[in-house]
């Protein structure tokens, strides 16, 4: 029995083309919480990004798994928190300066970057939100930090991940990454989730398309692919679904018979 699903934002609710979610979606997600299933946002944004794509004024969700599992929390309060190892914020501040290289920043109440160039202008347009206010990053050494997002080419984050101890990164665009610790991850904060509301491992289900959503899409009871979402993402799925431009979520709901939706949308 589903007594939880998490849902990735972009590729998954909506996309590049549809920043909202459908109706026919928010009618199945509605169905969901009448049963009292519990529904949560699991994504790699910060939550401030969601209310400027207009998410949290369409539905409601019980809680919210931000910064790829680094930052979650429900209606009552945090539920888990994990930040950066601050040396290794230290050595990501000062290489990305002395490079010039563009690179944000996330905290708990916000984020910053610390220069506009077109690797970052092309990764917003992609994220459909405005690019981060431009702040002084070295006070990114005495906050904590959640994720570092580096603007960069696929040579220069080898050679930013080679300075860190304890992070790792995925990828979301061609030029954007997120850098998060080791110990960390969308897994990870369901784990703390559910271990918070003592629910099973067995009674989650996931859905997921890109490259950050592998290793939550392996992790539960039921994980669902996008069949827009990354190959890799698929393999470890159990169900790949249609693509978020046929609101696969419906066909995967459906399917495991979790709702039921009337062909009149």
């Amino acid at each position: 029995m589903i007594k939880i699903i998490f849902f990735d934002v972009d590729g998954t609710l909506i996309s590049k083309e549809r920043s909202y979610i459908s109706e026919k979606v928010l009618v199945a997600l509605k169905q969901l919480k009448e049963q009292g299933i519990k529904l949560f946002i699991a994504t790699g944004r910060h939550y401030l990004e969601l209310g400027l794509l207009g998410i949290n004024e369409q539905f409601t969700f019980d809680g919210y798994l931000t910064l790829d599992g680094g930052y979650c929390f429900d209606h009552k309060g945090v539920i888990h928190s994990n930040p950066i190892d601050k040396e290794d914020v230290k050595r990501v501040v000062e290489y990305t300066t002395k490079h010039n290289l563009a690179c944000s920043f996330v905290e708990s109440d916000g984020l910053y970057v610390n220069l506009v160039n077109e690797l970052v202008e092309n990764a917003q347009i992609f994220l459909n939100t405005p690019i981060p206010p431009v702040k002084d990053i070295t006070r990114a050494i005495e906050n904590d930090v959640y994720q570092i997002d580096p603007f960069v080419t696929a040579e220069e984050i080898k050679k930013i991940m080679a300075l860190t101890k304890h992070c790792k990164y995925t990828q979301w665009y061609e030029s954007g990454y997120d850098v998060i610790p080791k110990a960390g991850g969308k897994q990870d904060g369901i784990k703390a989730i559910i271990d918070h509301y003592g629910i099973k491992i067995s009674e989650v289900m996931a859905f997921g398309d890109g490259h950050n959503d592998i290793e939550m899409l392996s992790f539960v009871g039921t994980g669902v692919c996008m069949a827009n979402g990354h190959d890799d993402s698929k393999k470890v799925s159990d169900f790949v679904t249609g693509s978020v431009y046929d609101d696969g979520i419906v066909t995967a709901l459906e399917h495991y018979k979790l709702i039921e939706i009337k062909n009149d949308y």
